[in-house]
């Protein structure tokens, strides 16, 4: 059987959500039936990534509207991989990628959308309505951005399919070696409870109301310690409560942390306060380790945690519901580890990555299925100029 040549179009490749679904498409699809490809119209250090030795990668340094309205190189690499479908992956990426393929003249496309956007953006619709009959398929990350996307675009709803993000779980099984190491660098004992976040740290992740629910604890008498790995726009906030809010000496901003693992594992409970989400990684991937979630009910964020079975949620903004649900965990060991529980539990049932693969795989193969045998076979060699 010949294999499905598919190009996968992102607008970078920096370790956030889309960026690493990506790589785990290209990583994991089975290479006996597809032939995968990257392009990034900026890069990240994604690219360098050992699983995609094998996948051949390439950066079109395509910043800003100008950038990404110079098709030619695109669509260039495009047809030099003769792909049978094209995926792009986000509103960039999309913007750039879906005329070039049309240009390239590549018979199927589909596109994911990535998050459920806290602000309106009508023009992203109204072009998915105006290229809407150049895509078979829309897939959304969870039911929340099906619903917001599709609730606004105007399209069928038969073209959208939910594939939610999956996760290796067993890459986040709690290390207890790197407890005891991190904690004892940290100052805490083990009986001390530490909340943590790990993710970027910017305004839309929720971190002024993060940081304000933190501060109102430590008013009350009950500051708690707290970790946040993560870089972003908003470091300098985080920065700046260290050194002058309430209950910020207790507080450790460890930057951006390649092993993950070993922070969930040092942790007690995790929290976040997204404004809005697609399939928010980090917060499954601490239910992942076994820790309870202590979030908002955000898009996306409430698609995972359930409030009262695998964590505690308050309404987006809220710094006082907030802070009684972190509260009332770090009073709790033993409703963390229930909740804790049960999030491994659902994590493993519900996100798996070898779900995320199964329903690409059988979407491609739908998708393609019909102009298979009408595709030329010759790969040209102007991806290599």
């Amino acid at each position: 059987m010949s294999k499905i040549r598919i190009c996968q179009i992102v607008s970078d490749l920096k370790p956030t959500g889309p960026g690493r679904r990506v790589c785990e498409i290209s990583a994991r699809l089975d290479r006996r039936r597809f032939d995968v490809s990257i392009i990034a119209l900026q890069g990240g250090a994604l690219a360098e990534l050992p699983e995609l030795a094998d996948t051949p990668v390439k950066i079109v340094n395509a910043s800003g509207v100008f950038g990404l309205m110079r098709l030619s190189r695109l669509s260039g690499l495009i047809r030099a991989r003769r792909a049978d479908l094209v995926h792009t992956h986000g509103f960039r990426a999309d913007l750039a990628g879906r005329p070039a393929a049309r240009l390239a003249a590549v018979p199927n496309l589909v596109h994911t959308v990535h998050d459920a956007k806290g602000r309106f953006k009508p023009w992203q619709f109204a072009y998915a309505r105006f290229l809407g009959g150049y895509c078979d398929r829309i897939i959304c990350v969870s039911p929340s951005v099906k619903e917001y996307h599709g609730g606004r675009s105007g399209l069928p709803l038969e073209k959208y399919n939910v594939i939610p993000s999956g996760i290796d779980v067993e890459a986040f099984t709690p290390d207890s070696g790197a407890r005891k190491r991190l904690r004892k660098q940290w100052g805490v004992d083990d009986s001390q409870p530490v909340v943590g976040y790990v993710g970027r740290i910017d305004r839309g992740k929720g971190i002024e109301t993060l940081l304000s629910a933190f501060s109102h604890l430590a008013a009350r008498g009950n500051a708690m310690d707290v970790v946040i790995a993560g870089e972003g726009s908003g470091r300098r906030i985080v920065e700046n409560f260290i050194r002058h809010g309430e209950g910020g000496s207790r507080c450790r901003l460890l930057g951006y942390v390649d092993d993950v693992r070993s922070v969930l594992s040092a942790i007690d409970i995790f929290t976040t306060a997204n404004n809005s989400e697609g399939h928010p990684l980090s917060p499954t991937e601490a239910m992942a380790a076994g820790l309870p979630v202590v979030a908002t009910k955000a898009p996306g964020l409430r698609d995972i945690v359930i409030d009262g079975i695998t964590g505690l949620l308050a309404a987006p903004r809220d710094v006082f519901g907030l802070a009684e649900r972190i509260e009332r965990l770090g009073c709790d060991p033993e409703l963390c580890k229930q909740l804790g529980a049960y999030g491994r539990r659902r994590v493993m049932a519900q996100y798996p990555v070898s779900a995320m693969i199964d329903a690409i795989e059988t979407l491609y193969s739908d998708v393609a299925a019909e102009t298979l045998s009408r595709r030329p076979k010759r790969i040209d060699a102007d991806w290599d100029q």
